[in-house]
């Protein structure tokens, strides 16, 4: 009869459990120096080896070969404890025996000595679904049970337990399992089963276990029931509905040139595929947050990567850091929006779009990347401000100038981010209420004037402000902080027309005609 591979591969000893050694290690040394406790509660996410070390501590405690704590695996007890057929060893699910009734029998049963171990072991699985009586019921027996009994409770939500249950059990808190320890776990099983897998496919199943070895080996069962022969990692995106890496790079490529329709075009191709929405954000983050470290931590954290480090050290050169730390913050608080969310695909197209164009997005973030983009302009010398005067005035108007300035910043001894800020908390200090209309705006500095931008929708705010009593009182504000007076003036933000008919009359002069 054929066996799951999480069951054939669960583990039957301590030295087989993978990812929990600071559970392990007290556990054993505690059957060592015969210092067992009666009640023990496991707690943790499904899948991280809860009933199983709770199984192989049972074994363990009433083994005949018992050496340094680990069960012999070899012996009638631990033989029986394998085949489940001795009633010693109880293993009761809480979700269907959860009445009062069910606790009592349980009791009635606790007082009758062991027919063939040392201790009897009763692991109660997921018993935070006990009701209140059955809790009640099992508190005195669970508080001074008898001396040949030892309780395991496990559970994934311990915070539905009662204060009194806690007290009386010895906690373990079971973490979620490395992606890197799944891979390997993984890799020996298909080793050891004869099953042939792409390295980079066996590593997605392992990161798309989420922490659980139960979860990664069933996802590994059904990819080798999708295909016969060798799997690749296109067969095993392909089998969990997700992005594989080049559809992804593509789509960030897009975001990153600022092409919206491309960007919206390769999003439905992507999505075309049938591709989950959830696994899909997942996987764009698991990217970002690869190259982010990347990015900051260099060779140093390719350890810790999810994918490939290769192809991230080949990737990263084409992202800056602000578009990057910006796009994982927006995709990660994503994934929790487009939970609750009427129309999850509206959500993500409107935060590729913020992407695209940070301006209309007013996080910090956002306001980063933009900076970075105009630093970025400045390096590559896409902005050209007006030239000096030239001796020569009879010089033909289309000729580019022998001498452009790389950049001419009015106020050079003026911080205007810092300066700004210590503004709006000031304002918000002394006129709260002026404060909300300020805090929206951008400011820059231009011809000695310092002017605050406000996007069409905010257009009351711009009127409020350039009102004479809100702006000569601001204008004191900045007075005091820089000590000299500006100007300030108070505009909606130019479209993009605008902004290039403005940007032409700066070059060529006021006069030109604009055809």
């Amino acid at each position: 009869m054929y066996q799951s591979l999480y069951r054939k591969y669960r583990p039957k000893s301590f030295k087989e459990v993978v990812g929990q050694e600071h559970i392990v290690k007290t556990l054993k040394n505690q059957i060592k120096l015969n210092r067992i406790g009666h009640a023990y509660l496991f707690t943790g996410t499904r899948g991280t080896g809860k009933t199983s070390i709770a199984k192989i501590f049972a074994k363990a405690v009433n083994c005949l070969n018992n050496a340094e704590g680990e069960p012999c695996n070899s012996c009638d007890i631990c033989h029986a404890i394998n085949n489940n057929t001795t009633m010693d060893v109880l293993e009761i699910d809480a979700a269907s025996n959860n009445s009062v009734n069910d606790v009592r029998e349980l009791r009635e049963s606790v007082i009758y000595a062991p027919s063939q171990t040392k201790y009897k072991v009763y692991i109660i699985d997921e018993v935070h679904m006990l009701s209140t009586g059955a809790f009640n019921a099992l508190l005195k027996t669970l508080e001074e049970p008898p001396s040949h009994v030892i309780f395991i409770l496990a559970t994934t939500e311990p915070d539905k337990l009662p204060d009194t249950i806690l007290s009386r059990c010895q906690r373990f808190d079971f973490k979620r399992i490395p992606t890197r320890l799944i891979a390997q776990n993984l890799d020996r099983i298909c080793n050891d089963s004869g099953i042939k897998i792409e390295d980079k496919g066996l590593k997605t199943i392992a990161l798309y276990g989420n922490g659980s070895m139960r979860d990664a080996i069933s996802l590994l069962e059904q990819c080798i029931s999708y295909k016969e022969g060798f799997i690749t990692y296109e067969d095993v995106c392909e089998m969990l509905g997700v992005a594989n890496d080049e559809m992804l790079f593509s789509l960030l490529d897009c975001i990153n040139a600022k092409d919206v329709a491309a960007s919206l075009k390769q999003l439905d191709k992507i999505l075309s595929y049938g591709i989950d929405l959830g696994n899909f954000l997942k996987s764009l983050t698991y990217i970002l947050r690869d190259m982010v470290l990347y990015k900051t931590g260099g060779e140093e954290l390719k350890e810790i990567l999810y994918n490939n480090p290769e192809t991230i050290k080949e990737k990263v050169q084409n992202f800056g850091i602000a578009f990057l730390t910006n796009a994982l913050e927006k995709f990660t608080n994503l994934q929790r929006e487009i939970k609750y969310a009427i129309s999850p695909l509206t959500l993500l197209e409107i935060t590729i779009l913020r992407l695209i164009k940070p301006e209309i997005s007013y996080d910090m973030l956002s306001l980063l990347s933009r900076v970075e983009q105009i630093e970025d302009k400045l390096t590559k010398g896409q902005f050209f401000l007006k030239e000096e005067k030239e001796e020569d005035e009879n010089k033909e108007i289309n000729t580019l100038p022998k001498k452009v300035k790389t950049t001419q910043i009015e106020q050079e001894d003026i911080d205007l981010e810092k300066v700004w800020i210590e503004v709006k908390e000031t304002i918000k200090k002394e006129r709260i209420a002026l404060y909300a209309f300020i805090e929206k705006g951008t400011p820059y500095f231009k011809n000695g004037t310092i002017v605050v931008e406000y996007p069409e929708e905010n257009a009351l705010f711009k009127e409020e402000l350039n009102k004479a009593e809100n702006k000569s009182f601001i204008e004191e504000i900045v007075k005091k902080l820089v000590g000299k007076s500006i100007h300030l003036k108070f505009e909606l933000k130019k479209n993009e027309e605008e902004l290039l008919v403005q940007q032409v009359k700066e070059f060529f002069g006021e006069d030109i005609e604009i055809i």
